[in-house]
């Protein structure tokens, strides 16, 4: 019994982290394909959630105000969120800016529900009170609507060193995320959004239940349910600057985790492949990511139990990879010089994050209120 639970675990870890993508990459390259492309720039409101940010909030109105967007057809709404420190007053910059100061402080979703009531343009973006859009971000998010079938376009999260303007280094783990994505967009498949540069066409909004985590994966959820697609446009960038540490990333991914397991108890249709249009992708994209770290626990122990010689080898192999990752997360620069072991560093930060993310679910503020790092 004990060898079948370590070699179906072992597949189940398998096919998700390589097969599913092996997969997508095959049957997007036969069937994928691109939207038409249009360049019409429609009335399009910005909607920006935020909760104590008057240190930024102004110069974040600004740039979404300088995007070469017709001015008539550009609008910004500030939902302030119960902020105690200004920012209604600061993000007043402009005529086109219409600001919600909200009270009392009810968190991210209730914010958006409530902005969301007075957005009168067909499109609505969302954006975070933390990035900058790149020139040009909010015409690439639109030219996909041109297609009928497109219901909500991502753009992409660019991450910048700390203090420079370039691209931050990113390892093995995120590039193929990224790679996985486009190629699930292109099947029709994508299921989840960047927070920071999505568009929605207003008509597709989903109201978020207060408290609801992951904005930008309920909505667009919601959209492929209406039978609508999701496209990713690359080139509609917004920039960030990477978390100051390991341990702001960790928690970071255990909150978004744990959001994931927020929504299969909001949605659970998810888990129906007849009420799931994309069920297929988020099964696999999703929620095995969620057991896997379980299944790597289950093939440890299983084959430390195990009879026979392969399965002892089996289980030192296994020890041996974990000591390893541990030492790239605990001394980072050392573990540099040894081939791939800062990708099993990542590897194991991230399931620890996914095996901790059922019970930081359970002790999830019901409120959702922000948390500031």
């Amino acid at each position: 019994m004990s060898a079948v639970l370590v070699w179906a675990s072992l597949l189940l870890v398998g096919y998700t982290y390589v097969g599913y993508f092996v997969l997508v990459a095959f049957v997007a390259r036969l069937r994928g394909h691109a939207p038409a492309l249009g360049e019409a720039t429609p009335p399009l409101t910005v909607v920006i959630a935020a909760y104590n940010e008057a240190a930024q909030i102004g110069a974040r109105v600004r740039d979404v105000l300088a995007q070469d967007y017709p001015p008539e057809n550009l609008h910004v709404i500030v939902a302030s969120d119960g902020s105690t420190d200004g920012t209604a007053q600061a993000a007043q910059v402009d005529a086109r800016v219409e600001v919600l100061a909200l009270t009392p402080n009810r968190g991210k979703a209730a914010a958006l529900d409530d902005a969301m009531t007075r957005v009168r343009s067909e499109f609505v973006v969302f954006a975070d009170a933390r990035q900058r859009f790149a020139p040009g971000a909010l015409k690439r998010l639109m030219a996909p609507f041109a297609d009928a079938e497109v219901g909500a376009v991502s753009g992409e999260l660019v991450l910048l060193d700390s203090g420079a303007l370039q691209p931050a280094r990113i390892g093995l783990y995120w590039r193929m995320e990224k790679f996985l994505r486009e190629r699930e967009a292109r099947l029709g498949w994508l299921h989840g959004v960047s927070g920071a540069v999505y568009a929605l066409r207003r008509e597709l909004f989903v109201p978020l239940p207060p408290g609801t985590i992951l904005d930008d994966m309920w909505t667009p959820l919601n959209v492929a349910a209406q039978h609508k697609r999701v496209w990713m446009a690359r080139d509609a960038i917004a920039f960030d600057t990477i978390s100051k540490d390991d341990a702001e990333e960790f928690r970071r991914k255990l909150r978004t985790l744990a959001g994931n397991w927020q929504l299969i108890a909001r949605m659970p249709q998810l888990l129906l492949p007849w009420r799931n249009p994309v069920w297929f992708a988020w099964l696999s994209h999703k929620l095995l990511r969620l057991i896997a770290p379980w299944a790597l626990l289950a093939a440890w122990i299983g084959s430390g139990v195990a009879p026979g010689t392969p399965y002892r080898v089996l289980f030192v192999l296994q020890t041996l990879g974990y000591l390893g990752a541990a030492f790239a997360i605990v001394a980072p620069k050392p573990a540099a010089r040894v081939p791939l072991l800062p990708v099993a560093g990542t590897f194991v930060l991230l399931n620890l994050a996914a095996l901790l993310a059922l019970p930081a679910c359970v002790a999830l503020d019901p409120r959702g209120l922000w948390k500031k790092h």
